[in-house]
C-alpha cells in the first residue's frame, strides 16, 4: 500500500511541478510580442486490475501545448497587411495633400499674384516699373512650380528608400521563417509524439506578422510543422527550408522608379510590382501610382498650358520698341527643347523620337505618361498608360498623327516625329512623359522688360481702314488685355476648366484621395485590434488567471508532498511491525 501510494504520490509531484514550471513560463512571458500561452495536459494513468477492482496509479504528462487558433491567428495576419496598406498609403498621401493646400507652397496665390501682374502692366503699357513687376511675378511663379515640383521629388526619392528598405526586410523575413522551419522540422523528429516546440512555433507566426506588416501573404502548412509562404497574387517566398529574394530595380524606361523584383534560388528575377498586395509595401506603390505620379504629372499639366497659352499670345504680340514678341516662357515642349522620351534597351539603334507640344491643341494637354509601341508594319499604337486606353497612329514623312477614325482620335497636345523617317523598326517601344518633369523646366524666357509684347502693330485710321504701325508702341494694350483674358479662359481639360480650375481639380483629388484613406485606416484600425483582442483572448497571457493557477498547483504539489510523508509513516509503521 505504502509503495502504490509513493508511486502515485511521485507521478503527482512531478506533474504539478511541470505544471509550476509552466505557469511561470507564462507569467514571465506576459509582455512578449506574439508569445501564446501555454498549459501541461495531464490524463490518469493506466490503472491496475488488483482483483476487486481496477486500482488507479496517478497521473502522467499528456502534452505541454499552447493556446493556438489558426482562423484567428490567419485573420489577424490579413487584418495586419490590410492596416499596413492603407495606413502607409494615407500617411504619405498627407504630405502630398498639406503641399498642394498649403497657400504658402501652393500654386493658386502664384497664379493670381502673376496674372495681376498681367493686369497691372496692361493698364499702363509703357510703365516700365509695372513690367518689371511681371517678370518679377514671372520668376516667382516658374519657381513656384519648380519647388513644388522639386517636393514631390524628394517625396519620390522617400518612396524609393522605402520600396528598397521593405525589400531587404521582406527578404530578411523570409529567410528567417525557412530557418525557423528547419528547426521546427528538427525539433518534432525528436518529439516521440504529438509534442511540438511552443517557443519556436510561436516565433515563427511572431515573424510572420511582422511579414504581414509589409505585404500580404498566405501561409500553407507542410510536413513536420513547416509552412509555405506565398506573398501578393501566389508568388512563393519560402517553401518548406528555402526562401527566395525581394530586391529592386529600376524600371525599363524611368530608373526614378523602382519595380520590385522575385529572384530565385537558381537566378531566375521576375518583376512582380503589379502583383504586390497588402501591406505597407502595396500602400507605398499604390501611392505613387495613384497620388504622387499623377500630381506631378497634373502640375505639370497646368505649368505647360499656361506657358503654352501665353507664348502662342505673346509671340504675336509687339514690345516697345516695336519688335515682334518671342517665347516668354521657356521650357521642354517649347522652342528647341523636346518632351522627355525615355526609349526601350531593346530598341533599333537607328530609331528615335522627337515630341514637342503642339501650338495650336494646347487644350489637349494631357497630365498622364503615354507609351508608344511599334509592331509589324509598322502599326504606330499610342497608350495612354493612365486608362490603358489606345489610338492609332500614321506616319506621314516622319510626323506621327492621329488615324481618321469615327468618332476622331487626337493627340494629346503633342506632336510626334520620328527617325527613321521612313518608319521605326517592329518591337520598338517608347515612354513618353509630356507634363511629368514640366514644372520643373517652366522659366521666363525675357529679362528685359521693353521686351515684353503688350501691344499689337495693327492699328484703323478714321475711314475703320486697318493699317500697320511701324517702331515704337508704348501706349498699346491690346496683345496684353488678350494675355490677361488667359486667366479665366477655359482653355484645360479639353477647353472646360482655367489654370485656376484645373489646379484646383488637383488639389482637389488629392484632397478626396487622402480623407478617404484616412477613414479606411480608421476602419482598418478597428478591424485589426477586434483581431488582436480576439487573438489575446485566445493565446494572450491572463496574469489573473495565472496567479490562480499558480496557488492551485502549489496546494496540488504540497498535498502531493504530503502523501509522500504519509507514505514514508506507513512504511516505517509496516517496518516496526515487522521487527
Amino acid at each position: 500500500m505504502a509503495g502504490s501510494m509513493l508511486g502515485t504520490a511521485i507521478t503527482g509531484l512531478q506533474a504539478f511541478q511541470r505544471s509550476l514550471e509552466t505557469t511561470s513560463h507564462n507569467i514571465t512571458n506576459v509582455n512578449t510580442e506574439g508569445y501564446s500561452r501555454q498549459r501541461v495536459d495531464l490524463v490518469t494513468k493506466k490503472e491496475e486490475l488488483i482483483g476487486v477492482g481496477y486500482l488507479g496509479k496517478g497521473v502522467s504528462i499528456n502534452n505541454i501545448t499552447r493556446s493556438y487558433n489558426q482562423f484567428i491567428t490567419t485573420q489577424l495576419r490579413s487584418s495586419t497587411s490590410a492596416f499596413g496598406d492603407v495606413d502607409r498609403y494615407s500617411q504619405l498621401a498627407t504630405q502630398v495633400d498639406d503641399i498642394l493646400a498649403d497657400p504658402t507652397v501652393g500654386m493658386s496665390p502664384a497664379i493670381k499674384n502673376f496674372f495681376n501682374a498681367v493686369n497691372d502692366a496692361t493698364d499702363d503699357p509703357s510703365s516700365i516699373p509695372a513690367r518689371q513687376v511681371l517678370l518679377s511675378e514671372t520668376e516667382i511663379v516658374a519657381s513656384r512650380f519648380d519647388t513644388m515640383n522639386a517636393r514631390f521629388t524628394e517625396i519620390r526619392e522617400q518612396v524609393n528608400t522605402d520600396v528598397v528598405v521593405m525589400a531587404d526586410e521582406i527578404t530578411a523575413f523570409a529567410k528567417s521563417i525557412a530557418d525557423l522551419n528547419i528547426q521546427i522540422a528538427n525539433a518534432q523528429g525528436q518529439a516521440s509524439g504529438d509534442q511540438q516546440p511552443n517557443d519556436l512555433l510561436d516565433k515563427r507566426d511572431t515573424v510572420l506578422n511582422q511579414l504581414a506588416e509589409l505585404v500580404d501573404i498566405s501561409v500553407v502548412p507542410g510536413n513536420s510543422e513547416m509552412v509555405s509562404v506565398f506573398m501578393g497574387q501566389g508568388q512563393v517566398l519560402v517553401l518548406d527550408g528555402n526562401a527566395n529574394e525581394i530586391s529592386t530595380q529600376p524600371s525599363k524606361f524611368d530608373p526614378t522608379t523602382l519595380d520590385v523584383t522575385l529572384k530565385t534560388a537558381s537566378g531566375i528575377e521576375t518583376v512582380v510590382t503589379s502583383q504586390v498586395t497588402g501591406g505597407a509595401l502595396a500602400g507605398t506603390l499604390r501611392f505613387r501610382d495613384e497620388v504622387l505620379d499623377p500630381a506631378q504629372q497634373r502640375l505639370g499639366a497646368v505649368a505647360a498650358s499656361i506657358a503654352m497659352e501665353f507664348n502662342n499670345i505673346h509671340e504675336t504680340g509687339y514690345d516697345l520698341d516695336g519688335n515682334l514678341g518671342g517665347l516668354y516662357f521657356k521650357g521642354q515642349g517649347m522652342g528647341t527643347d523636346s518632351i522627355p522620351v525615355a526609349a526601350s534597351s531593346t530598341n533599333a539603334v537607328t530609331s528615335s523620337v522627337n515630341v514637342m507640344f503642339d501650338k495650336a491643341n494646347v487644350k489637349n494637354i494631357d497630365f498622364s505618361d503615354y507609351q508608344l509601341d511599334v509592331a509589324a508594319g509598322p502599326i504606330y499604337t499610342l497608350t495612354r498608360i493612365a486608362d490603358n486606353t489606345s489610338i492609332q497612329l500614321t506616319n506621314t514623312a516622319g510626323v506621327l498623327t492621329a488615324t481618321p477614325v469615327i468618332p476622331a482620335n487626337e493627340l494629346p497636345g503633342i506632336t510626334i516625329s520620328i527617325l527613321p523617317v521612313g518608319g521605326l523598326a517592329a518591337g520598338d517601344s517608347f515612354l513618353i512623359r509630356p507634363t511629368f518633369t514640366a514644372a520643373s523646366t517652366i522659366g521666363q524666357n525675357i529679362t528685359d522688360p521693353r521686351k515684353v509684347a503688350l501691344a499689337t502693330n495693327i492699328a484703323t485710321d478714321s475711314n475703320n481702314v486697318d493699317y500697320v504701325v511701324n517702331g515704337p508702341m508704348p501706349g498699346d494694350n491690346r496683345n496684353g488685355l488678350l494675355l490677361a483674358g488667359l486667366e479665366n479662359k477655359q482653355g484645360m481639360l479639353g477647353e472646360t476648366a482655367s489654370f485656376q480650375d484645373a489646379y484646383g481639380l488637383v488639389v482637389s483629388e488629392v484632397g478626396v484621395l487622402t480623407s478617404s484613406a484616412q477613414i479606411a485606416t480608421a476602419a482598418q484600425e478597428t478591424l485589426l485590434n477586434n483581431a488582436k483582442d480576439s487573438w489575446s483572448n485566445v493565446s494572450g497571457v491572463n496574469l489573473d488567471e495565472e496567479a490562480a493557477n499558480l496557488i492551485k498547483f502549489q496546494q496540488s504539489y504540497q498535498a502531493a508532498a504530503q502523501m509522500i510523508s504519509v507514505s514514508n509513516s506507513l512504511f516505517e509503521s509496516l517496518i516496526g511491525a515487522v521487527r
